[in-house]
């Protein structure tokens, strides 16, 4: 028998993998499944960004190994795009760094930062990776709970002195995965100012910042004065352009940040295909209608989601952001309970909270990736299985 790593005991099955293996499990006994758990966009890539592809992918330059830290141009081109949305100046070489993804490089820079004995700060609930890849690395999560009463924010005045003074890394993710909370310039100040006292490295995942309704923008951390001494930021191309397969994205900000993790990623990956770089620089230049067309159509589906939950008893406002939506379970039931009642009774898949985490006990999470006439169509299956708050 093989012998595995103890860490690996200490990793839990991994959210998404299990819902695909529940999906199967439920396809395989012949039920109509309806997903809404993983937050896949269910239109196609940017026709731009295909066009782009077919050019580029016959072009004989771009099938060598890319450049570690991405192509010139890539890298060029997400600069001009953080300038242009955010009004942040960045240095290409040192404070830009190419990925294979967000997922990837949120994955590593817990090996850049963190020895054993170390803490992060991560949002619970929260996307797993924060806490697993802690644990990785040898390090020990504390959680920042991301309560309802406080808009889904954690509260920095609770974290205990003994493991700020501890803590490498701080992880925060707005627009937000699961909750689809937001935050505002001046809570990112504090989280600046919250990192800078105790020289913990501000890690911001923004994989939904252009995913945004009623007329709320997005801000970037790296818009606070001074947020580069001590802060980076993770941008993915998948939610935004629909392009989760694709796997590329940029890292930017603290150019020592950059460089340790562009260390790490030297030692175990090769880069993003240059040709898909390519058509990720057309991306950033797509005109800003498309995106708003994209947005409008996220924007139908969570009214019509919304305006079915209520019709069952949950009473809920609308999300600013993300495809998401967090509703609390009905009373009495925990998140395992009703997702499983989802399942059996209505053909429903809906992740439970705890899933993502200890405070995402007793809520679901909804992901707005099917049209209009599915997402009615759950309701009334709600409806019909005498599923309500």
């Amino acid at each position: 028998m093989v012998r595995q790593s103890e860490r690996l005991e200490k990793i839990p099955p991994y959210l998404f993998a299990e819902i695909d293996r529940k999906i199967a499990e439920a396809k395989a006994k012949g039920v109509d499944i309806i997903s809404l758990g993983i937050g896949d966009p269910d239109t196609p890539t940017l026709q731009p960004v295909v066009d782009e592809m077919h050019r580029a992918i016959d072009n004989p330059k771009n099938h060598d190994y890319p450049p570690y830290n991405g192509t010139v141009g890539f890298r060029q081109a997400a600069v001009d795009w953080m300038k242009k949305r955010f009004g942040v100046e960045l240095n290409p070489d040192t404070e830009m760094l190419a990925n294979i993804g967000s997922k990837e490089a949120i994955a590593h820079v817990f090996f850049a930062f963190v020895d054993e004995g170390d803490y992060t700060l991560v949002p619970d609930p929260g996307y797993p990776v924060y806490k697993n890849a802690t644990i990785f690395a040898g390090g020990t999560p504390y959680s920042m709970p991301l309560l309802e009463e406080n808009g889904f924010l954690p509260d920095f005045d609770k974290i205990p002195e003994d493991v700020a003074k501890k803590s490498k890394l701080m992880f925060l993710n707005y627009p937000n995965n699961p909750t689809g909370a937001v935050a505002n310039l001046e809570f990112f100040k504090k989280a600046v100012d919250f990192c800078k006292k105790y020289d913990i490295l501000l890690c911001h995942d923004m994989a939904y910042c252009e995913m945004t309704y009623d007329g709320y923008k997005a801000p970037s951390v790296l818009e606070i004065e001074g947020a580069k001494d001590i802060a980076i930021e993770f941008y993915s191309h998948s939610k935004s352009y629909n392009m989760t397969g694709w796997r590329v994205g940029f890292v930017c900000g603290n150019a020592q940040a950059i460089k340790a993790l562009g260390t790490i990623k030297n030692n175990i990956d090769s880069g993003t295909f240059k040709a898909i770089q390519d058509a990720a620089q057309i991306a950033f230049d797509i005109d800003k209608s498309t995106i708003d067309n994209l947005n409008n159509m996220y924007k139908a589906r969570r009214d019509a989601a919304v305006e079915g939950f209520k019709e069952l008893g949950w009473n809920i406002a609308p999300s600013k952001a993300t495809f998401y939506l967090w509703l609390p379970v009905p009373k009495g039931m925990t998140s395992e309970e009703f997702v499983t009642e989802m399942l059996e009774k209505a053909g429903i898949v809906v992740p439970p909270g705890n899933g993502y985490g200890k405070y995402g006990e007793g809520y679901f999470r909804v992901a707005l990736t099917k049209d209009v006439t599915t997402i009615k169509k759950c309701i009334q299956r709600m409806k019909d299985a005498g599923i309500k708050y």
